[in-house]
């Protein structure tokens, strides 16, 4: 699989006198998982839309393998968007995928093994006004690669889904990108997707506040680790010679901007027995919510 390079340039899109999204740039790179966050009302779903078509934007550019969508010859063989789950409740899962299938050029064929890739085979008769939202997503990702696309737009495509579904849709992203596929996803929950991405791309009021891959974020994190001991007197000497460090009870210190190696050195030069040493710091969930708050 060859993904195309999905490029985000200058984008801005007004409605009226409301800025939904403002000079939005950034890039989504084939063989890898952009996670294209934000709290909702952010931009995501407008910036999305623009780069598929739906939405003309005020200025800017949104390409997907060096072409605007509406450019494209075939834009369902190169990409497939899943950006809501809104089916006729009344036919069953396969007779959406054909009804879907002409408007791609794909066969009935293809909608079996598609309904299949999906884990909807038992379900495939039924009608969609019974499915769970779960099941809802599993077939908008099910008509999303109908045209056999090396490129995936998706719209919250963790949502509704239990533990179990999000395990399977994280192992359908990772291996369609580790084959060469281009994956760009929305969420408005960093941890709910932190073990999918590659990079991460975060925006707050429809700017785009940071863009890197996930260690570089991981960087941002503030550190901090804290230690147990027995020894009150020792561990209150230790916090006395440790710039912000706080005893939170007599035998408990935790210490800003120190990882717990450093600390447990400290702690080795004083002297001090340690009974447990961990990590306090911030959590990747926790930068990118300061990121987002420091936008308010």
């Amino acid at each position: 699989m060859d993904g195309p390079l999905i490029e985000i340039a200058g984008l801005t899109k007004t409605f009226g006198a409301v800025t939904a999204i403002q000079d939005v740039s950034f890039v989504a790179e084939p063989g890898r998982v952009t996670g294209f966050l934000g709290p909702n009302g952010a931009g995501k779903s407008t910036t999305l839309r623009t780069l598929l078509g739906l939405v003309s934007p005020t200025a800017g550019e949104a390409r997907i393998g060096g072409r605007p969508y509406p450019d494209l010859d075939r834009p369902a063989a190169l990409v497939g968007a899943q950006l809501e789950t809104a089916f006729h409740p009344g036919r069953t899962a396969l007779d959406h995928l054909r009804t879907v299938a002409p408007l791609v050029g794909a066969s009935d064929d293809r909608c079996d093994e598609v309904i299949a890739t999906v884990g909807l085979t038992e379900a495939a008769r039924r009608r969609v006004g019974g499915f769970s939202m779960g099941m809802r997503q599993r077939l908008g990702l099910a008509t999303a690669l109908l045209g056999d696309p090396s490129a995936l737009v998706l719209d919250e495509p963790a949502n509704g889904l239990d533990p179990a579904g999000i395990t399977w849709m994280r192992g359908f992203v990772r291996a369609f990108a580790a084959h060469g596929g281009t994956v760009l996803l929305s969420s408005h929950l960093l941890g709910e997707v932190e073990q999918t991405v590659d990079d991460v791309v975060i925006i707050a009021r429809g700017r785009v506040r940071h863009a890197s891959s996930l260690a570089e974020l991981r960087d941002l994190a503030h550190p901090a680790a804290s230690l147990a001991s027995p020894d009150a007197a020792r561990l209150a000497r230790l916090a006395d010679a440790l710039p912000g460090a706080t005893l939170t009870s007599p035998h408990d210190l935790t210490v800003p901007q120190l990882t717990p190696a450093e600390l447990g050195a400290h702690a080795f030069a004083a002297g001090v027995e340690v009974h447990r040493l961990t990590e306090t710091g911030e959590t990747l969930e926790q930068v990118f919510l300061r990121l987002t708050e420091e936008a308010a």
